[in-house]
């Protein structure tokens, strides 16, 4: 992935990130060249990323950036990796999909796929889940280079969708967290609160989980999400063990 250059004395420029669901048109139907003001001095404000990898996204699908930042709010965090900012001057536009790795065209369509699936699709992708999906899945994560000692460490992989603390947090970047945030937030459009039920935690603070057939669906998708994303990872045997259920749910071109 590509991170931001800048020299000290110059501007500083990163990528802005703005999602859809945040219905803020400015981003959307800008030009490059455009210049965007927030009307007050004040939160929230256009945060600049200083590199692709550390965009952290608020909804699926959205709109990247490049942008230099024109007025910088006095209120920045030392060593941050952002720069919160009251007015940028848009560059580029971007294929969001760039922010998953060279296979992001197809993570960013499983992603697209789950913010709008239905109940009975995800009914059919969990149906469709193979039992062994969570041994492929693992194999995955263990051949990637990128993983931290401590992490290779875990001996259940099942629904993992990121790891560490920093980047790339994944072989695909915040792809798999980006998907499955994208099933959690199509269950409850569809659902409401019958798509969570609370399995731990406080009255106040309980601790949420998915809904059948939803949390099967989503676990069917990230594993999706990696076969395709990081297709190289697995062997030829279980990358079809992993993508036989998109087949049957979409046309196999990126299969």
């Amino acid at each position: 992935m590509v991170k931001f250059t800048y020299r000290e004395d110059g501007p500083v420029t990163g990528y802005v990130y703005v999602a859809n669901s945040k219905q803020d048109d400015r981003f959307r139907t800008a030009r490059p060249g455009d210049i965007i003001r927030n009307p007050e001095p004040d939160p929230p404000y256009i945060l600049v990323s200083h590199n692709t990898e550390d965009i952290v996204l608020s909804g699926w699908p959205g709109t990247l950036w490049t942008a230099e930042v024109l007025d910088a709010t006095a209120q920045q965090e030392e060593d941050s990796d952002f720069t919160r900012a009251v007015a940028v001057r848009l560059v580029e536009r971007l294929p969001a999909h760039t922010l998953f790795g060279p296979h992001g065209e197809a993570v960013a369509w499983v992603a697209d796929r789950a913010s709008r699936l239905s109940y009975a699709e995800a009914e059919l992708l969990a149906d469709r889940r193979a039992p062994d999906a969570a041994r492929a899945y693992a194999s995955a994560w263990l051949n990637w280079d990128g993983m931290t000692p401590s992490s290779r460490e875990y001996t259940d992989w099942e629904g993992i969708i990121s790891v560490g603390s920093e980047a790339p947090f994944s072989p695909v970047g915040r792809g798999l967290r980006t998907v499955f945030g994208a099933v959690v937030a199509q269950a409850w459009r569809l659902q409401g609160d019958d798509a969570m039920y609370a399995e731990s935690g406080t009255e106040d603070d309980p601790e949420l989980c998915l809904a059948e057939p939803w949390a099967n669906a989503a676990l069917c998708l990230i594993e999706i999400t990696m076969a395709l994303g990081a297709p190289d990872l697995l062997s030829q045997e279980d990358h079809k063990l992993l993508t036989d259920p998109w087949r049957v749910l979409t046309s196999p071109s990126l299969s």
